[in-house]
């Protein structure tokens, strides 16, 4: 998972839809009945799969899926609702919430998904304390905390970390160690995003092989250009630097994994914070 920075973005581009989002939600306010305030969303449905908002938010992640970051190809990238507009699910499916109607046209709720985390997550939307649900647009939602992690989020982002296997884990090195509701979180995040997808993990290992072998074939050329004073080793160690900064760059897929991967190996993690001031100074 990679860090979406969607609540810092500049959205004047949008401003139409916006303006529109705003009288649709005055519009629901205005409504006291749950059923017309429901038939007023479905009204309006086709609001949230407009093209220029959907572009708008691929490109905050390079086109990629803000919970797996595999690329966007052929398939239709779906709008998420982060909290369930119509009803929310505890962990055992069981209904705990009518839904965040007011946030239905909300553009920090939307989270843009492959097909299969959308599904999986579902309306499933536990919360570490129930009965401090909102269920009022006057009362702040950042009273909640709820189990499922949020790209979003920086803090959030940085807690999902991968293996060589491909396989998704705790991060080895957090900030804080983690309590027993982070592992909670990082454990139901993992399952209900589909993280542990087993053609996902394929794919991230196949990924991790590659970039772990060229960094061992790196530091075999840089060996022999220092000790040896080898032109043609030099020469290679150059191509392959080339060849490890593009994998940095955040358009690639899985960079939480190719990160994890180059800190995981000593030659990796000392060219890692190199490669990316390069990047950032190109």
């Amino acid at each position: 998972m990679k860090y979406i920075p969607l609540r810092e973005s500049k959205k004047e581009e949008l401003e139409a839809w916006l303006n529109k989002s705003n009288e649709i939600l005055a519009e629901m306010k205005l409504e006291t009945n749950p059923k017309k305030r429901r038939a007023i969303i479905h009204r309006n449905k086709s609001h949230w799969r407009n093209d220029d908002l959907l572009n708008y938010l691929k490109k905050l992640s390079d086109g990629k899926c803000w919970y797996t970051e595999a690329r966007f190809v052929a398939e239709y990238p779906q709008l998420e609702h982060f909290r369930p507009k119509s009803c929310a699910r505890d962990e055992d499916w069981k209904k705990c919430h009518d839904g965040y109607w007011w946030l239905a046209f909300d553009i920090e709720n939307y989270r843009v998904s492959k097909p299969m985390p959308n599904v999986k997550k579902g309306t499933y939307f536990p919360l570490r304390e129930p009965a401090m649900a909102v269920c009022d647009p006057d009362v702040a939602i950042t009273r909640e905390s709820p189990l499922f992690l949020d790209p979003v989020n920086q803090g959030d982002a940085e807690l999902i970390s991968f293996n060589a296997l491909g396989q998704p884990e705790p991060c080895p090195e957090p900030a804080v160690d983690l309590c027993e509701w982070d592992k909670r979180r990082i454990e139901f995040s993992i399952k209900r995003y589909g993280l542990d997808n087993t053609e996902l993990c394929d794919r991230r290992k196949e990924l991790w092989v590659a970039i772990e072998s060229m960094i061992s074939e790196y530091a075999t050329n840089a060996k022999r250009a220092t000790h040896n004073d080898c032109k043609i080793s030099k020469g290679k160690a150059e191509q392959l630097i080339i060849q490890l900064k593009k994998y940095l760059e955040p358009s690639q897929e899985f960079t939480s994994l190719i990160s994890a991967c180059f800190l995981s190996n000593k030659v990796g993690k000392a060219l890692y914070p190199k490669l990316l001031t390069q990047l950032l100074a190109a």
